[in-house]
């Protein structure tokens, strides 16, 4: 017999949080501070990369919608706040907000909820489910943080780019994106089944 992990809807899922929902939350914003750690020590005349994008989507489709979007804007909070969580200089504080690429901060929640609303959504979630997510959840990134790049530049940095450049400007960030979204459909499946026999297992037990 197979047991499906909770819904969105169901026990640590639910917005209320518990103590076991705090803890995932909080665990996935620190992982995203430990991603931004990365890109910050990542040599900069090397292939840009950022782990940032994969691990918002993972938290969705690893522990819903409802709690990776929260991890998302917990993690985006606390950087506004001031604490250098964040992956570019400032690395925190408001001002943070008028960088070109803080639109895609604002679409982690987003591409988390995306992700994992897609793959909790079905009982048993297979190879195209994953795919489907995970590049919805790219799409999601894109979807906010480019209008907010082409505002900032054109709005607020003065520099009158047309929305078609923007976009050619990230090109190879959306190309690796796409590559790191193949990557968590295979990551993102694996480590769900585990979970999904660790609740399985542990059902069992407590009916034993």
């Amino acid at each position: 017999m197979s047991v499906k992990l909770p819904s969105p809807q169901e026990g640590v899922y639910k917005l209320k949080l518990s103590v076991r929902g705090m803890v995932l939350v909080a665990f996935f914003a620190a992982l995203m501070a430990v991603g931004a750690f990365i890109s910050k020590i990542w040599p900069p005349d090397v292939i840009p990369f950022s782990l940032l994008p994969l691990l918002s989507m993972l938290a969705g489709v690893l522990i819903g919608p409802r709690l990776g979007a929260l991890s998302m804007i917990v993690y985006v909070l606390v950087g506004l706040s001031g604490v250098p969580v964040l992956a570019s200089p400032p690395f925190g504080g408001i001002t943070y907000v008028f960088k070109p690429s803080f639109g895609f901060l604002l679409a982690f929640p987003a591409a988390a909820y995306v992700s994992g609303y897609i793959v909790h959504s079905q009982e048993k979630p297979g190879w195209l489910t994953f795919s489907l997510a995970m590049f919805s959840g790219i799409i999601a990134t894109y979807v906010i943080g480019l209008p907010w790049m082409y505002i900032i530049f054109n709005f607020y940095l003065g520099q009158a780019l047309t929305f078609f450049q923007v976009t050619a400007m990230m090109g190879l960030y959306i190309v690796l994106d796409f590559v790191k979204a193949a990557l968590g459909v295979v990551v993102g499946k694996t480590i769900y089944e585990r979970m999904s026999k660790s609740v399985e297992l542990s059902h069992s037990q407590s009916k034993s």
